[in-house]
């Protein structure tokens, strides 16, 4: 019976320390300033990569910076939730942009609308891609084209530039009309006037 009691008082002693801890734990967590994340070295040159770099990759990050990706992913992991980078998903990719844009020059005041800075990030990460952004270029340049010249100019199948353009049009990047049996593609309002910016 004693032998009970005594592992009972234990099992007590450890939850009470575990709760201190834990409390402990989520205030430092709070009290955490964005300033004090980026003293850390490693952390502070993978925040000012993305800064300079929006809609890098995350094995592009580990490639650039030649380091494991379990470092990288851990530091990443810090800056996303304290805030200072956000991340969206390019297909298998997980892509990232350091939060304050309204540093960056080329971000009108438009493009600080959700659904536009949406949009934005994600024409951002496809001219990281080489098709899609012979595709978007192209169309920003000529402003319409049809399904063949768009595979002529990119030197792709017909098959592929279906893939393609199926997939910037769920982007709201490109829109498609028919004329005849052609099939033209243009870039949408609001992508032409982010492309034309980011191009500048």
């Amino acid at each position: 019976m004693k032998a009970l009691q005594h592992k009972v008082l234990i099992i007590l002693l450890l939850s009470t320390t575990c709760m201190a801890s834990y409390g402990s734990t989520r205030r430092r967590c709070r009290d955490f300033k964005k300033e004090d994340v980026l003293e850390q070295g490693t952390r502070n040159t993978i925040y000012e990569l993305i800064e300079k770099n929006p809609g890098l990759h995350f094995r592009k990050i580990c490639r650039i910076l030649d380091k494991k990706m379990g470092v990288v992913q851990y530091h990443i992991g810090v800056l996303e939730k304290i805030g200072l980078v956000r991340a969206i998903r390019d297909g298998r990719y997980k892509c990232f942009f350091a939060s304050n844009q309204e540093q960056d020059q080329k971000v009108s005041p438009d493009d600080r609308d959700p659904e536009r800075q949406m949009l934005r990030e994600t024409i951002i990460t496809s001219l990281r891609r080489k098709t899609p952004k012979t595709l978007i270029t192209f169309l920003a340049r000529e402003k319409i084209a049809s399904h063949q010249s768009l595979s002529n100019i990119a030197q792709v199948s017909p098959q592929a530039i279906t893939f393609h353009t199926q997939r910037l049009q769920s982007f709201g990047i490109i829109e498609s009309q028919k004329e005849g049996r052609q099939k033209f593609y243009t870039l949408s309002p609001d992508a032409k006037q982010i492309t034309e910016n980011l191009m500048k």
